[in-house]
C-alpha cells in the first residue's frame, strides 16, 4: 500500500510550477515511483522483475508515457529520492523539504 501512497503524495507535493506543465508532472510522478520502488528493491522487498512491472503499471494506470521512465533526468531524480528515503521507504518527511523538492524539480527540467 505504501508503494502506491508515496508516488501519489510526491506528485501532490511537487510545486505548482510542475502542475502547470503536464509533461513535467508526468516526469515528477515517474521519478517518485522510481524512487519509492528502488528503495524497496534495495531492501530486497522487490525483485528486479517486480520493480519494472510496478513502475510500468503505475505509469500505465495514470495514462503516462512509459518512455519517461528511461529518461536520464527522471532516473537521476528517482535515485535521488531513493537515496533520501534511505532504509525507510515509507518515510514521507522528505516531501516537506522544499529545498530537496526544488532540487528534484531542477533535475527534471
Amino acid at each position: 500500500m505504501k508503494r502506491l501512497l508515496l508516488p501519489l503524495l510526491a506528485a501532490l507535493a511537487l510545486p505548482n510550477a510542475l502542475n502547470a506543465d503536464s509533461l513535467t508532472t508526468q516526469k515528477g510522478y515517474a521519478a517518485s515511483i522510481l524512487g519509492g520502488n528502488l528503495c524497496f528493491l534495495r531492501q530486497g522487498r522487490l525483485t528486479k522483475q517486480s520493480f519494472v512491472l510496478n513502475v510500468e503499471n503505475l505509469m500505465l494506470k495514470k495514462g503516462y508515457d512509459l518512455n519517461l521512465l528511461y529518461k536520464d533526468n527522471v532516473k537521476k531524480a528517482g535515485k535521488l529520492i531513493a537515496n533520501k528515503l534511505g532504509n525507510n521507504c515509507g518515510n514521507q518527511e522528505f516531501l516537506k523539504d522544499q529545498e530537496f523538492m526544488m532540487q528534484v524539480v531542477e533535475i527534471l527540467r
